[in-house]
């Protein structure tokens, strides 16, 4: 069966950037640590899920829809990235992490109009009848795709955690497919959405577990001070979910244009950024 890579770009760029213990420079001094953990990461994803396809999708838009219903919508992660050295910025890294994508034949895009969550989304699920995919990142957001044929992968080495249909109801006790509803209730920190007051982690999961089993809050076994909290709160349970939930986008993507040199990957970190031209 096929099986199909999705890596979220940023998210692994940034990781890699700021992870990563100290710089490193090529001969020109340029920094290049944060393309060495890029790449290294790349390879020993494709080795360890053993894929036939790969797609890396970066960012180009900003989140603009979801600003204008919410303009405190990732206000905690806004940069001036202008004032700061370009070398002190992860996309100085950009163009070496592409040279040497290209260089293992690994197609690479650019979200336009919307975020790279949205096309990374519409991938996975416009490709998941070909085959298995999985998703690389960070971002739990993804969580809400998991299914038969789709997973997010967590990768840090040997502390990687792939989250499938039975680990995430190991973890949430419900289905994948609710759980933007339940991020919706408890909120998310990482893109500065205000969850519902009283609402944690722990209540809420038990609320979306019953939920799931009766269809109706009305049904739910919650005291009626919370059901009445939620029902108050509702509008801002509705504006959370549309933030998110993902946005369906047109991609153009051939799938049969995503395979990749296995030849080139099974060369190696070293010898990829050195053929590709990273440590000139």
């Amino acid at each position: 069966m096929e099986k199909l890579l999705v890596i979220d770009g940023n998210n692994l760029m940034f990781q890699m950037f700021y992870g990563m213990p100290s710089a490193i420079y090529n001969k020109s001094g340029w920094p290049i640590h944060g393309t060495i953990g890029f790449i290294s990461y790349v390879i020993k994803e494709i080795k360890l899920l053993s894929v036939t396809k790969v797609i890396v999708v970066f960012d180009s838009d900003e989140a603009k829809e979801r600003k204008e219903l919410y303009p405190e919508y990732k206000a905690n992660r806004d940069i001036n990235w202008e004032e700061m050295k370009e070398e002190d910025t992860p996309f100085s890294q950009e163009e070496d992490i592409k040279k040497a994508l290209s260089y293992m034949g690994i197609k690479y895009i650019y979200s336009k109009g919307t975020e790279a969550d949205d096309y990374i989304a519409s991938i996975a699920l416009s490709f998941r009848d070909r085959g298995e995919v999985v998703i690389s990142s960070f971002d739990s957001d993804f969580f809400q795709l998991i299914s038969e044929r789709v997973s997010v992968l967590r990768y840090r080495g040997k502390a990687s955690v792939m989250w499938d249909e039975k680990h995430f109801m190991e973890e949430f006790g419900f289905s994948p497919s609710f759980y933007s509803l339940y991020k919706a209730i408890v909120g998310d920190s990482a893109d500065n959405i205000k969850g519902i007051e009283g609402m944690g982690k722990k209540r809420t999961s038990s609320f979306i577990r019953l939920y799931e089993e009766s269809g109706a809050w009305s049904n739910s076994k919650l005291p009626l001070s919370l059901l009445k909290r939620l029902r108050e709160e509702e509008d801002a349970i509705t504006r959370n979910l549309k933030l998110i939930e993902f946005k369906e986008v047109e991609t153009s993507i051939e799938y049969e244009k995503l395979s990749f040199s296995r030849e080139k990957v099974e060369e190696g970190n070293t010898l990829v950024l050195e053929n590709s031209g990273v440590f000139k």
